[in-house]
């Protein structure tokens, strides 16, 4: 995937720590930053430096203006030009092209000083004194702005005030990319980012959500049933119908052989073939597992929580390697001994071994869960609200699986095992 590219514009000085943080904010969201200040920045020993920034702003796909209290260096001192002034023009042009966007910020001081000035300005043409003195007063130096006639000038300048104010006189075009946004601190910036470009989302986690969605199609791909007519099907319904007609017991668990409706069980039997094309190799499950994508913060205990797609992402994992593990020839043995071709008589029963069956249940349950698991995120990753699915529970033989809840330890258990003294 290519990474967004960002240029970051501004006197250098004033604003060494924002960019420097807002450099690292952005790289951690998988961002490329250009800051001429860096080491990493692109230096052709044959350019000025003052062109080979202009230069690098047509390699970039959003432009971020600074705009603080100084003027920083002048790129044309004569008509009043300052290099920060210099690249925003480059940057206009191209986003009038539609080659790159442009982000636009000014410190809420600064922006304050502009409208206190303008009002400033106002009360001073009242007076009846020279124009020069006007000016004079308008323009002294402050701790705030070090030139506050170029300063303002520059922000009308990129909220194209005239431009929009002569448009709406004659009707024309009013022109774009004159969002301008006033900030304090860091967080204001960051908020724009998120709102703006990654929907409150990380890049990483953009990637892993990218990542995930084809994992778990491909796991479809090989845990699906292409029946006749070419629709693809979740073997639940087959499974789920054997279990309801022939219900193993926790009593009949003993019993060395199960008798079977012949008809069910080659039904379930032609199912479970299927089990022979199924391998899987999850590789962006545990990496979304170990990173924060599926993690939600939880104000009340200052920490991440899991969500319930988290929960489903990690029992789709455990479903996976009991699935990997238990598919072998072995549990599959039982199918094979008991084609029709293997039958000695036709009968409407037939009598299999117990231990064996629940064994090939158990794996089929565990298919089962992993394609009900594939489908919920599949649907969440795609947009919609999670919803838990309806899975096969840990043992086939009706009563085990609350016995193996009840003889596992819980949260609780665990809980008062570690602080017990």
């Amino acid at each position: 995937m290519k990474r967004p590219t960002f240029f970051v514009s501004s006197t250098i000085h004033d604003f060494r720590d924002l960019r420097s943080a807002l450099k690292f904010y952005l790289e951690e969201q998988g961002c490329k930053v250009l800051a001429s200040e860096f080491n990493d920045f692109t230096k052709p020993l044959d350019k000025h430096s003052y062109e080979a920034c202009l230069a690098s702003i047509h390699t970039a796909d959003y432009f971020v203006l600074l705009i603080g209290n100084r003027v920083g260096g002048w790129f044309n001192e004569a008509t009043r030009t300052s290099i920060t002034q210099r690249e925003y023009r480059e940057a206009y042009e191209l986003q009038r092209s539609g080659k790159i966007k442009l982000l636009s910020f000014v410190r809420a001081e600064i922006w304050n000083m502009k409208e206190d000035r303008r009002g400033l300005v106002t009360y001073l043409d009242s007076l009846p004194i020279d124009e020069s003195r006007k000016k004079a007063i308008a323009n002294f130096p402050s701790k705030i702005a070090d030139d506050a006639d170029f300063i303002t000038t520059f922000i009308s300048e990129v909220t194209r005030n005239r431009e929009t104010s002569a448009a709406t006189k004659t009707g024309a075009v009013r022109p774009s990319g004159n969002w301008v946004h006033s900030f304090s601190g860091f967080r204001d910036l960051i908020a724009v980012f998120e709102s703006e470009l990654f929907t409150s989302m990380p890049v990483e986690d953009l990637t892993i959500r990218r990542l995930l969605r084809r994992e778990l199609r491909e796991f479809l791909k090989r845990t699906l049933v292409k029946a006749k007519g070419g629709r693809a099907y979740s073997p639940k319904g087959w499974i789920d119908a054997f279990h309801q007609q022939r219900p193993i017991s926790a009593a009949g668990r003993a019993a060395k052989v199960t008798a079977l409706n012949t008809k069910a069980w080659d039904a379930l039997s032609s199912v479970a073939l299927n089990l022979l094309a199924v391998r899987l190799h999850p590789v962006v499950v545990p990496q979304a597992l170990a990173s924060s994508t599926f993690l939600a913060f939880d104000r009340d205990s200052d920490s991440y929580q899991e969500t319930p797609a988290y929960e489903a992402l990690f029992s789709l994992q455990q479903e996976i390697t009991s699935l990997t593990e238990g598919n072998i020839s072995q549990a599959l043995a039982i199918v094979f001994a008991n084609t029709r071709n293997r039958r000695s008589q036709i009968s409407d029963t037939i009598e299999v071994d117990t231990a064996k069956l629940a064994n090939l249940l158990y794996l089929l349950d565990r298919w089962v869960n992993v394609v009900e698991l594939s489908k919920s995120l599949l649907r969440h990753l795609d947009g919609r609200a999670f919803e838990a699915p309806v899975l096969r529970p840990r043992s086939p033989i009706q009563g085990m699986t609350e016995q193996i809840e009840e003889e596992t330890p819980n949260e609780a258990d665990i809980d008062s095992f570690v602080l017990k003294a």
